[in-house]
Order: structure tokens, then C-alpha cells, then sequence
């Protein structure tokens, strides 16, 4: 036995015995002031040397670095290659980079699927893994290292501290994942909906390392003093509250239910929050250790892409001079249609979206919209050769609901006329539509106002077809479900682009029909019979969406692309039925043309 801690071989034995060795030796502390013993700081580093010590537990926060940079680091390689391959694609040359089609239909098969169980609140399973994978390596460092607690007045319990390194490593990733202009994005080629999966999920994670941290903590400061004492004297206790309650905050407003039922407000006080937390995480972690580095990464990373986004807004609109006025009117069957005016060299591609802040209407908020027109004649190679707007504007095709639209729908209710209102446009940000020109064959599905996201890129792929260096894409289909044809009239002039590529699917009953076809001239002449049957097929009742897209698998060849846009159950009947011919695929079935199939989806908001 080792004599060096009196006749013991632990190097905490004082704190398992109140102060005395197994020999009847005082250790050299003191007893006060509650009758606890409190060693030296020699005693307490032996014990802590043998036992987590704290100035070794910052290889924790490195730890959980290196797993998100080695998650990151393969998608991102990956994407590049995936990337290189369709700029080859496009330009018919020979890939150097490619995937064979069974691995990547491996890899959709096992991210695709999607549980229609609470509204599609539940992501992906790829996502899904992913964050599933990162709890559990979170919980495996936080609880199989040994021990959780050292003995009362012997420093902070192991437990403690490694969940507070797990907790303190993600903030940079949950911050930098958060802004509109950020690098997971863009070298990753995941799309911004996705990563903000990762921006809502991940900081639940952080939250349960967070209570591990302060549960343990708490029991720590019972076991050697009263709690009422601990608070008035130590700093670290009541500092950190302020940042646990800001995370909590932030997680759980941040539920669907609850960012939408108040997303009006959610989106200034999730702002107020992100900064409280921040700052008391500063004044908490005292920079011990350097673990400020994580929160100077947060810092430089959130503060970059607000400071870059701002510089490309003012920008784009003459250094905050020229602020465009944007015309909002009514259409037919319930739809607003808001026509920007861009500058003549101002360009966006097919499916891109923006985000427009009315500078009338609660100006600290933006909201999200798809670009349902394409830049005017000469403005880029997906211009609208017709010149169907006649100036270059954006056009946006939204179906008003609660919030913005709701507000904007009043407002005209109470004109006649369209209304004019000063507007900032945050954007574009780009959508899939290099990703669909790099695919043989293409599937485009949309609900309802979901075909403002669909209709132009069917109008992009058509003008690029057949041309090398512009599209690889031979075989356009566009599905268009709608409750009445008084729809029609919101993409009348784009329609007439793609005629003959659209199948329209009219799910409203025919009172309902004949009632909107009746209400004014304008939607009659669009809706009537021959003008509809000019667009394409109409067919009655709701699309079996999985029928479908199994058809068009088994008639096209090569790579084929599935986009969607609508309601979340359309979405996600589209998403499962795509991940089931992806077995298909592995088996070798013959039925199926399509070697490889992708998906891509666009939602209603964000």
C-alpha cells in the first residue's frame, strides 16, 4: 500500500474520511467554515492528477470540435466532387469525379425517408442520424469516463465539467449555422433549410449538456455548504443562470408549433436571446482555460456574416438611396402577386428565393419568397427571352395567410387597386436549379401556390434543353395540383412557355369551380376550356404523387430529378416515395429505367 497518503493509495482519501488519512493523520487543511474538510491546494491537485484533472478536461471541447469538423469535412468533400462532376455533366465532358449509382443510392436510401408523424416535425433519417450520432458520442464522452464527482471541497466534479466543454464546442456551429450568408452552406451544398435542421436540433443537445453542468454543479456545492451560501458567494453559480435560461429560451420557442403560432415576435426576441446568451457565456466561462476561443469563433463568425450581409444589402440598393418600390395587387382565388423592380444588371437564377423587408409594415422583419419570374430580356442566360414582364422585376406569387400577408391582404381589401410599398430585397439566394440542369430527366411537382418555386425552373430547363455547357436535362414534367382552375391565372403568360409539359390536377369539387370561374372575366378567359386544355393535360381528383414519380423512374434514363414544393404531406409523400426507388435501384430492378434518382424540395416557409 502506498504510505504516501497515510496508508492509503487514494489521493482523495481526505475527502472520503473528513480530513483524516487511514493512519490517524490529519491531513493539513482546515474544517472551516461548515465543518467540511477543505484541503491545500497540493492535496486537492493530487486528488484531481489521478482523477479528470480540471486543467486537462478543455480536450473535451476538442473532442466534440473534431467529430463536427470530421462530419463536416466528408459532406463538404463529398459535395465538391458531387459539384465538379455536374459541371462536367453539363458540358458533356468525362468526370473524373463521380459515384458509382448504387453508392449513391445507398446513401439517398438511407437519408431520404421521412415519418409523416407529427407533420414532418421529425427530419429526414439522414439528419436525423447525423444529430442522433452526435448525441450519442456527446453522452458517451459526457458519461462513460469515471469518476462523475470528487469528494466535497476537491473542485468541480468531472461530470461537470466535461458536459460544459461538450456544451461550450457547439456554440460556434450553432451561431454560424443560424445566418442567412454562412460556409457550412456553401461548402457543404447542404441547402439552408437543412441546415438550420441542424440550427434548431443541436442546440437541444447543448441544452442537455448544460443542465448535466448545472445539476452536477448544484450537487457538488450541497454536499460541501449551504446552497443559500454558495449563491451569495461564488459568482459562478448565479452568473450562468442568465445563459441557461436564454438557451432554454431559445430551444423552445423555437418548436414548430410555438415559431409559428408567434413568429410575428419570435423572430426579434430569438435575436435578444442569441446576444443575452452569448454575453453571459462570456461573464460565466471568465475565459478559464481559454474556453473564450469557442465564444470569440461565435462572435467573429455570427458578427461576419450580419456585417457581410449588410454591405451586399446596402449595395444592392445604391448605399440605402434606392430603395425600390414594390406593387402588391390582388389575383384571382385568394393570391397576392408583389412585382419588385430590379436594376437593369441585377440577375437571379431559376427557384431562388429572397427576402423582402417592407419598410412600412414592422420593418425589423423579413420574410422569405420564392422568385416566380425570371430576369427580364439580355439580364442573364435564364432571362425571360418573352419578355412576359416587360421591365426586369422580380415577381413573387404568395398565398396570403397570418403575419405579413395577412396585413397585406387587409391593406388591399381596404384600396382599390394595387398598393405601392417601399421594399429592401435581401438576396437572391440560390435555389437548385444547377443541380436539376445537371440531371438526364426532371420531375417537378407543386401544391398549390407552391408552383411559384416550380414554374420557373420549368421555364430555365426548357430554354437550357438540349444545349451543351447550358443543361443535360432532355425530359421535363411538371404536376400541378390545385383546389379550383381559377389558379391558372397567376402563372397564365409562364404556362404558355411550358404548355404541353404540364399535367394540371384539379382536386376542387366542381361547385367550387364553377362558382370562382364565374366571379370575373379575367379568371373566366383563363380558366375556360380550350385555354385550359392549351396548357396540358387536366385531370379531376388529387395526384397519387408515389404513382407518379414511380412512372416517370421507370420511363426515363440516366439521372433523374425530383423536385417538390407544396404542402408538407405532399413533400413528404414525394420524399418516401423517391427513398423507395432507391431499393429498387439497389436491387437491380429492371422495371426502373433511372439509374440514379435525387430529390429536391422547396417548403412553403422556413
Amino acid at each position: 500500500m502506498d504510505e504516501n497518503f497515510g496508508g492509503s493509495n487514494n489521493p482523495c482519501i481526505l475527502g472520503l474520511t473528513n480530513g483524516t488519512y487511514p493512519n490517524g493523520t490529519l491531513g493539513k487543511g482546515t474544517w472551516e467554515p461548515f465543518g467540511i474538510y477543505v484541503p491545500t491546494d497540493s492535496e486537492m491537485d493530487a486528488c484531481q492528477d489521478a482523477n479528470d484533472p480540471w486543467a486537462g478536461t478543455a480536450k473535451y471541447g476538442w473532442w466534440t470540435t473534431y467529430f463536427i469538423v470530421s462530419v463536416f469535412a466528408v459532406v463538404s468533400i463529398s459535395n465538391g466532387a458531387r459539384r465538379f462532376h455536374n459541371l462536367n455533366r453539363i458540358h458533356g465532358l468525362q468526370s473524373p469525379f463521380s459515384f458509382h449509382h448504387k453508392v449513391s443510392a445507398l446513401f439517398r436510401w438511407a437519408s431520404y425517408p421521412q415519418i409523416k408523424a407529427f407533420g414532418g416535425f421529425i427530419p429526414p433519417l439522414g439528419p436525423s442520424l447525423v444529430i442522433f450520432g452526435f448525441l450519442i458520442f456527446s453522452i458517451a464522452i459526457c458519461f462513460l469516463p469515471r469518476p462523475y464527482y470528487r469528494p466535497p471541497n476537491f473542485g468541480s466534479p468531472p461530470l461537470s465539467l466535461r458536459s460544459e466543454w461538450l456544451a461550450t464546442a457547439m456554440v460556434p456551429w450553432i451561431y454560424a449555422a443560424a445566418t442567412k450568408r454562412n460556409f457550412l452552406e456553401f461548402f457543404s451544398g447542404v441547402s439552408y433549410h437543412r441546415v438550420l435542421t441542424f440550427h434548431k436540433w443541436v442546440p437541444w443537445i447543448c441544452l442537455l449538456m448544460s443542465i448535466v453542468h448545472a445539476t452536477s454543479m448544484i450537487i457538488k456545492a450541497n454536499r460541501q455548504q449551504p446552497w443559500s451560501y454558495t449563491i451569495r458567494t461564488d459568482p459562478y453559480y448565479w452568473n450562468g443562470i442568465p445563459a441557461l435560461a436564454a438557451l432554454a429560451w431559445l430551444c423552445i420557442m423555437s418548436l414548430g408549433p410555438i415559431r409559428n403560432r408567434f413568429y410575428e415576435t419570435f423572430y426579434v426576441f430569438h435575436i435578444v436571446a442569441a446576444v443575452v446568451f452569448l454575453v453571459w457565456m462570456y461573464i460565466h466561462l471568465g475565459n478559464l482555460l481559454e474556453s473564450w476561443q469557442y465564444l470569440h469563433a461565435a462572435t467573429v463568425l455570427w458578427g461576419a456574416a450580419i456585417a457581410w450581409r449588410v454591405v451586399v444589402h446596402a449595395f444592392d440598393h445604391g448605399w440605402f438611396k434606392k430603395i425600390p418600390r414594390a406593387s402588391v395587387e390582388m389575383l384571382g382565388a385568394d393570391a397576392i402577386k408583389i412585382s419588385v423592380p430590379m436594376p437593369s444588371n441585377r440577375t437571379w437564377g431559376a427557384g431562388s428565393y429572397v427576402y423582402l423587408r417592407f419598410l412600412s409594415m414592422r420593418p425589423w422583419e423579413s420574410h422569405p419568397f420564392t422568385i416566380s419570374s425570371l430576369p427580364a430580356p439580355s439580364m442573364g442566360k435564364e432571362s425571360d427571352a418573352h419578355g412576359k414582364y416587360g421591365v426586369n422585376q422580380m415577381v413573387f406569387l404568395i398565398r396570403p395567410r397570418a403575419g405579413l400577408t395577412a396585413r397585406l391582404r387587409s391593406s388591399l381589401s381596404a384600396t382599390q387597386g394595387p398598393l405601392m410599398r417601399s421594399c429592401l430585397v435581401d438576396g437572391p439566394y440560390e435555389g437548385y436549379i444547377d443541380k436539376l440542369r445537371a440531371c438526364d430527366s426532371v420531375v417537378l411537382l407543386a401544391g398549390g401556390s407552391g408552383m411559384s418555386a416550380i414554374i420557373p425552373v420549368a421555364q430555365a430547363l426548357k430554354r437550357a434543353s438540349g444545349k451543351i455547357g447550358m443543361s443535360c436535362c432532355q425530359n421535363i414534367r411538371v404536376i400541378w395540383a390545385i383546389k379550383d382552375l381559377s389558379c391558372l391565372v397567376w402563372f397564365k403568360g409562364q404556362l404558355d412557355e411550358v404548355k404541353g409539359l404540364v399535367s394540371i390536377y384539379n382536386t376542387g369539387s366542381s361547385d367550387m369551380n364553377s362558382k370562382l370561374y364565374n366571379e370575373n372575366s379575367k379568371v373566366e378567359s383563363a380558366t375556360s376550356p380550350s385555354s385550359v386544355e392549351s396548357f396540358g393535360n387536366v385531370e379531376s381528383g388529387r395526384p397519387s404523387v408515389k404513382s407518379l414519380v414511380a412512372q416517370a423512374a421507370q420511363k426515363f434514363n440516366g439521372r433523374l430529378g425530383v423536385l417538390v414544393c407544396g404542402p408538407s404531406s405532399m413533400v413528404l409523400d414525394v420524399r418516401n416515395a423517391v427513398a423507395t426507388l432507391q431499393r429498387q435501384i439497389l436491387a437491380l430492378n429492371e422495371i426502373i429505367q433511372s439509374k440514379e434518382i435525387e430529390l429536391y424540395e422547396e417548403s412553403y416557409s422556413f
